[in-house]
């Protein structure tokens, strides 16, 4: 039976003013899924990883077995999911499952593998993950690198500039952040003022990665819609931000809903001063956490 193992990053998502429009892949850690054909129609799970026993094995309850099976139909096929990014993290756990998956079952098969044919796929699972459909965790999981999206319905996705000689300090707490609660929390309406100061940072913000002006996109690495109506989801930000800019850090920001955390750099010794400081300060706070250094990384598609 053919056997195919495929890996989707974790993600960085809304990146300050890009709420539900900007995305970056990083270069680990990542999910795996292994995709097995069988001679049975339907699918079943298996689980593994650090993180394997947090998610749900029967496929009704899973968006990987939902997107593989969007792609393969009722064709028999047995995923194995290698579970590395935790759950509730804010670094698209969900997005890299459903993604790791897609690519995994259609490559198993035979079947096209393009991003036209799934990111319709894994939209969709990403509504079953985070209550609402949206790309900016599942396009860069599947394409890599730094994407604006465009378009919802049809998915349509724009690859951006995002320097080569960057790095990113990524933080994690140990408390996990539901996607749905911090969806719902959010107003229906803002006011007009919060909403052009968002434009106004995301010009700046995608300006200042196309020159390459750190100290730009630092400055514009800000966000009026989400950030203030979610501030109380995130009782280790004053601690961790005032640790991150101590070391170094021109700016610290959430990713997604959170709790993950992160901040741009030019060096990857800063980045490791940043992180170690954020670690210690939260650790003294009573919050437990992981530290990643990285920079931007591929996708699915990337992978073989």
């Amino acid at each position: 039976m053919k056997k195919v193992r495929v890996r989707a990053p974790a993600t960085l998502s809304n990146l300050g003013p890009g709420f539900d429009v900007l995305g970056l892949a990083l270069d680990g850690p990542y999910d795996a899924v292994e995709a097995e054909v069988r001679d049975q129609p339907g699918l079943s799970l298996a689980a593994a990883g650090p993180f394997g026993d947090r998610i749900p094995l029967d496929p009704a309850q899973n968006v990987a077995a939902y997107a593989a099976s969007r792609v393969v139909g009722d064709r028999g096929l047995h995923l194995r999911i290698e579970k590395q990014i935790p759950p509730g993290s804010g670094l698209g756990s969900s997005a890299a499952s459903s993604v790791a998956a897609a690519v995994a079952a259609a490559r198993a098969y035979g079947l096209p593998v393009t991003p036209e044919l799934l990111l319709p796929i894994v939209r969709d699972a990403e509504a079953l993950a985070a209550g609402s459909a949206h790309l900016d965790n599942v396009a860069p999981a599947l394409l890599g690198g730094f994407v604006g999206v465009v378009g919802q319905d049809p998915p349509e996705v724009r690859r951006l500039t995002f320097p080569e000689g960057w790095w990113l300090a990524v933080v994690l707490p140990a408390h996990p952040v539901a996607t749905k609660e911090a969806r719902a929390i959010l107003p229906d309406q803002i006011p007009r003022s919060d909403a052009v100061a968002n434009l106004r940072a995301l010009t700046g913000l995608l300006d200042a990665a196309a020159r390459a002006d750190l100290e730009a996109f630092a400055r514009h690495l800000v966000d009026r819609v989400a950030y203030p109506y979610r501030r109380p989801l995130w009782p280790f930000l004053p601690t961790a931000e005032a640790a991150a800019l101590g070391a170094g850090a021109l700016a610290w920001s959430i990713s997604g809903s959170g709790p993950a955390m992160f901040g741009p750099t030019d060096d990857p010794g800063r980045a490791r001063a940043i992180t170690q400081a954020v670690v210690e300060a939260l650790a003294s706070a009573g919050f437990g956490a992981t530290a990643y250094v990285s920079r931007v990384g591929t996708g699915a598609l990337d992978d073989r």
